[in-house]
């Protein structure tokens, strides 16, 4: 009568595994949308029109690739707005909002800055970083 049951539970076990697993690989499958909100024609940065941030310029030199998911992009925003008041620009590459730009340019992770001449700045930088090297690339 032991083993009866040992096998019945051993049955159990391997049935309760085998559907957790289904379950698993079923929801790994589902495919999750990088920003779920909807497109505007003006993004968004941490709840401010890119139109009213004065570091952000469609004509600037330097590419700055951001989410605004990523913790260090809301950090970078900090040193963005004071190289900002002293005229330095930057143009707005939004990945969140638009994943094919981090494909189109080989991001792999955000902050990220990309200069004309293909020079990068990967990851959060300091004022005394970023302001010497968007310096260099006016």
């Amino acid at each position: 009568m032991r083993k009866d049951w040992i096998l019945i539970s051993i049955i159990g076990l391997i049935l309760v595994i085998g559907l957790g697993l289904i379950g698993y690989l079923k929801l790994s499958k589902k495919e999750v949308a990088a920003n779920p909100l909807e497109s505007s024609q003006n993004q968004e940065v941490a709840g401010e029109q890119a139109s009213s941030i004065d570091y952000f310029a469609d004509d600037a030199k330097v590419m700055y690739f951001y989410s605004d998911f990523c913790h260090w992009c809301q950090e970078e925003k900090k040193v963005l707005e004071e190289l900002g008041k002293e005229g330095y620009k930057v143009k707005s590459m939004d990945v969140g909002e638009k994943p094919e730009f981090g494909q189109q340019y080989n991001i792999s992770g955000t902050p990220t800055f990309v200069a004309e001449n293909g020079e990068r700045l990967v990851g959060f930088q300091t004022i005394g970083q970023l302001k010497p090297w968007l310096e260099q690339h006016k």
